[in-house]
């Protein structure tokens, strides 16, 4: 059964603007978990798009989401980019899509609004699902 089954018309849009769906982040359930505990509000799942990206090993959550969530960096990491290796803050958080929930130990942290994206989902995440690209028919599966 999809979990996403995402269509692009026209077809041709799949290619020009990639693997695009929407997606909740939020604080993973331990984190919300202490802050119900301590009388602490608890802040609300932050909406937007994500982008399919098989390239990436880890996935990304946009710095300005994890702000707004209150999510502290909990390690640093070195990643390799075509331009070289960066370090990079390391936040734990959820994921939401209409059929599961997904809490990640690491996320990395970067700017990824100007793409109009709040997240990459790198293999990370897509290691729990099939996913199917279907170029000609511009659609897009993810399913378990």
């Amino acid at each position: 059964m999809p979990i996403y089954d995402v269509q692009l018309s026209p077809p041709e849009a799949l290619r020009a603007r990639g693997g695009i769906f929407p997606v909740q982040i939020s604080l993973p359930q331990v984190l919300a978990d202490y802050l119900g505990q301590r009388g602490l509000p608890i802040p609300p799942p932050v909406s937007g798009n994500a982008l399919i990206d098989t390239g990436a090993s880890v996935s990304v959550v946009d710095l300005s989401v994890l702000s707004t969530l209150q999510i502290s960096p909990i390690s640093v990491v070195t990643v390799l980019t075509p331009t070289g290796s960066a370090r990079q803050n390391l936040y734990p958080a959820r994921f939401i899509l209409p059929a599961v929930v997904i809490d990640v130990t690491g996320v990395i942290g970067a700017n990824l609004r100007p793409q109009n994206i709040v997240a990459l989902i790198g293999r990370d995440i897509l290691s729990r699902f099939l996913l199917i690209y279907h170029g000609p028919a511009g659609r897009i599966t993810l399913t378990y």
